[in-house]
């Protein structure tokens, strides 16, 4: 700084810069974490996986679904419709008050057009929503009932010293996040296995299920039962039903078999779907206390996803081992609540996908190097580094060379 007279860059180089090389900033991000690695500073074993969700640059005004569209055109359509009856009032008062109508009438046909041209992108692409600013941005629930446009970063922490080991900038909900960033992570971290905490937002069948067959032990939270549940009492819900894998049979808490038909049957949730069973009894229609099992007239069944035994066998670890679940919000909490509350990053600058896992490699970086200043201390941090270029890491171009971890590990070797 002393050098250079305290020149410094201007906000629009900075930005550029950030925008322009946003696969280098992703680079950096990998690099280091291999590094982290090289010092024995990832345990490699359990990692915690969550998100937070960061305001993007396009604002609530300029995000359109199909039910905001429907009210703006039916404004649109009264609001020209009561200019036109101006207008027949007009016909015989001065031309200037019927041309300032024509042209409000003008205005309103023009914004007309531009919420049918809206419309009609929304059904050609099948989307739910659509942004004008950042075109990927989407509206989602920040907490409570805040909403915001928003992108939201998928990010797994790793447990022996609660450093991050890598990320996945999103504009989707949880539901269908966990076994990719899971799989990433364990790719990342080289690890023949791995244990995955995570809320109950990413509870799924489909998603426990994939984590199992690549070797990823979810512990995962239950969602609760809805309070607008078919089944009056505890003692009755689904869980409380035991399965018989060798029979494909469902027993209920009164000791009567439930059977099924053999047949899947595709059960919708929102835009996604899987396959279902159905179990059911005659001895509903007897049963004594049926009042307390079901509401349905016809007694009660049973629905068993294709995916039921790896939601069993979480509910099951998470039972069992909430030793180790308890952990998932000391490992990964704060590393939100550093990076929005202490460093006053809670929204976004750039846009698109591509430019945010940049952004986040940016400051998921500085995270990282932060956290290792305390655990090692400068002088220990700075030794290895020099000890690190000296062995040749600025021969590896991190703009132009696409990330080779093998590359990169041949070089942190000390």
């Amino acid at each position: 700084m002393w050098l250079l007279g305290n020149l410094q860059p201007c906000f629009r180089t900075i930005a550029g810069f950030r925008s322009e090389n946003n696969e280098a900033l992703q680079n950096l991000f990998k690099h280091f974490v291999q590094m982290l690695r090289s010092w024995n500073l990832m345990g490699g074993k359990t990692v915690a996986i969550d998100s937070s969700k960061f305001r993007a640059v396009n604002s609530k005004k300029n995000n359109f679904n199909p039910a905001k569209i429907a009210t703006q055109l039916e404004y649109i359509d009264n609001r020209i419709e009561t200019y036109l009856k101006k207008m027949e009032q007009a016909d015989a008062q001065e031309d200037k008050e019927r041309a300032d109508t024509i042209n409000n009438i003008i205005k309103q046909l023009n914004r007309k057009f531009k919420y049918k041209q809206l419309k009609e992108e929304l059904d050609q692409t099948g989307a739910d929503q659509i942004s004008t600013t950042d075109a990927e941005a989407r509206s989602m629930i920040l907490h409570g009932s805040v909403i915001e446009v928003a992108f939201n970063i998928q990010t797994s922490v790793d447990d022996k010293h609660n450093l991050i080991a890598h990320y996945k900038s999103t504009n989707t909900n949880d539901r269908k996040a966990l076994a990719p960033i899971a799989i990433e992570t364990k790719e990342v971290l080289q690890a023949d296995a791995l244990n995955a905490l995570a809320d109950k937002g990413y509870h799924n069948g489909e998603q426990l299920q994939t984590c199992s067959d690549n070797d990823i032990t979810t512990y995962v939270a239950v969602p609760e039962i809805p309070l607008k549940s078919e089944v009056p009492t505890p003692e009755y819900y689904g869980d409380k039903f035991i399965y018989n894998e060798v029979d494909d049979t469902s027993t209920c808490p009164q000791g009567k078999t439930l059977t099924t038909n053999g047949k899947w049957y595709d059960k919708k949730h929102e835009r996604y779907s899987n396959k279902v069973k159905h179990y059911k009894t005659s001895a509903c229609k007897t049963c004594p206390v049926k009042d307390q099992c079901t509401k349905n007239e016809n007694g009660r069944m049973i629905e068993r996803s294709e995916f039921a035994k790896a939601v069993e066998e979480n509910g099951e670890r998470l039972k069992k081992e909430y030793h180790i679940y308890i952990k998932r919000q000391q490992i990964i909490e704060h590393v939100f609540g550093t990076i929005k509350r202490q460093w006053g990053y809670d929204h976004i600058l750039l846009k698109g996908l591509e430019k945010n896992n940049g952004e986040f490699g940016l400051i998921y970086f500085t995270y990282n190097f932060r956290r290792i200043l305390n655990i090692l201390g400068i002088k220990v941090v700075k030794k290895r580094l020099k000890r690190l270029f000296l062995w040749g890491f600025d021969s590896i171009n991190l703009i132009n060379v696409k990330y080779d971890q093998k590359l990169f590990l041949s070089h942190c070797k000390l």
